[in-house]
C-alpha cells in the first residue's frame, strides 16, 4: 500500500475543501454558521493558492487557470445538452458556473490580475496599504453605521486582504514563538465573544496569524506534492464528477457528495503518479 506525505499547508487546504463541501448537510445540528464557517474556509483557501501563486512564473499561473476554462466550457455545453447556442442567456449561464462552482478560483486569478498591476504601478508597500484600507472598509460596514454604502460582495475586500498577505510571506525554518500563543489567546477568545456574547467582528483576526504560521513553514512550496494534487483536484474536477454523478445516479446529495468526493481522490492519486505534465495542466492546474 502507498503512503505519501502531506504537507500542513497542503493537508489544511485539503481538509477544509472537504469540509466546505458536506458541512451544509450537518451545519445545523452542530450550530455552526453556514456562512461564517464559509467566509473562513474561503480566507485560507485564497490564501493558500496565493501564496503558492506567488512562487510561480507568470506562464504556469495561466497554466493553473487552464482547467478552468476546460471545465467551465464542458460544463456548459453538458448542461445545454452539447448544443452550441450562444445566446443572450449565455453571460448568465457564465455567472451560474462562476458562482456555483468555481468562485474561489475565479477570485484568485482576478485577484492575481489586480495585485500585479497595482504593483506595478504603485508599489508592493501601496498594494499592501490598499488592502489593509479594504479590510478596514469591510470592518466599518459591517460593525458600524457610519459607512453610507454597503455592497453585497464586501466580503471580497476581506479574502483581498488574506492573497495580499499570503503573496508577501517569505517561508522560514524557525517561526517567532510569540506567534503561536498570541494565535491561540486570540482565536479563543473570538470564539468565546461568539459563542457566549453573540459579538461578531465579521472575521477571525486569529486566521491571519494561523494562515501566516502555516504558510511561512511550507519551505517546499515549489515541490511536486501529493498534497497539492489533492488540493487542485477538489478545486477542478471535483465540481465536474459531481455534477456527472448526479445525472447518472439517482441518490440523495449527500451520497452524491461523498461518490464525488472518493471518485476525485482516486483520480488525484492516479495522476499524480502518472507524472504526465500535459494531463495535470488540462485537468487540475499543476505539476
Amino acid at each position: 500500500m502507498n503512503t505519501y506525505k502531506i504537507k500542513l499547508a497542503d493537508g489544511l487546504a485539503l481538509l477544509l475543501l472537504l469540509v466546505s463541501y458536506v458541512s451544509p448537510f450537518f451545519a445545523n445540528k452542530i450550530k455552526v454558521n453556514i456562512n461564517v464557517l464559509t467566509m473562513l474556509i474561503n480566507c485560507y483557501i485564497i490564501a493558500y493558492l496565493a501564496y503558492n501563486i506567488s512562487f510561480a512564473d507568470s506562464k504556469k499561473v495561466l497554466l493553473m487557470a487552464l482547467p478552468l476554462i476546460v471545465y467551465g466550457t464542458f460544463i456548459i455545453f453538458y448542461t445545454k445538452g452539447f448544443k452550441l447556442t450562444v445566446d443572450k442567456y449565455l453571460l448568465t449561464d457564465i455567472q451560474y458556473l462562476i458562482v456555483n462552482f468555481f468562485d474561489v478560483i475565479f477570485v484568485v486569478f482576478v485577484f492575481f490580475i489586480i495585485e500585479l498591476i497595482l504593483s506595478r504601478i504603485l508599489g508592493s508597500n501601496i498594494t499592501s496599504v490598499i488592502a489593509f484600507l479594504g479590510l478596514l472598509l469591510y470592518l466599518a460596514m459591517h460593525n458600524t453605521y457610519y459607512i453610507p454604502f454597503d455592497f453585497y460582495y464586501k466580503d471580497l475586500l476581506v479574502y483581498f486582504a488574506f492573497y495580499v498577505l499570503a503573496t508577501r510571506i517569505n517561508p522560514a525554518k524557525s517561526i517567532n514563538k510569540f506567534l503561536y500563543p498570541l494565535a491561540i489567546i486570540l482565536f479563543v477568545g473570538e470564539v468565546y465573544l461568539v459563542y457566549s456574547k453573540n459579538f461578531y467582528l465579521g472575521i477571525y483576526f486569529s486566521l491571519f496569524i494561523l494562515t501566516y504560521i502555516i504558510l511561512k513553514g511550507d519551505c517546499e512550496v515549489g515541490t511536486r506534492s501529493f498534497g497539492k494534487y489533492l488540493t487542485f483536484a477538489y478545486i477542478y474536477p471535483y465540481k465536474l464528477i459531481y455534477i456527472l454523478l448526479a445525472g447518472i445516479i439517482d441518490a440523495s446529495t449527500l451520497i452524491v457528495t461523498v461518490m464525488a468526493i472518493l471518485v476525485t481522490f482516486f483520480l488525484g492519486e492516479i495522476l499524480f503518479k502518472l507524472k504526465m505534465k500535459f494531463l495535470d495542466y488540462i485537468l487540475i492546474g499543476v505539476h
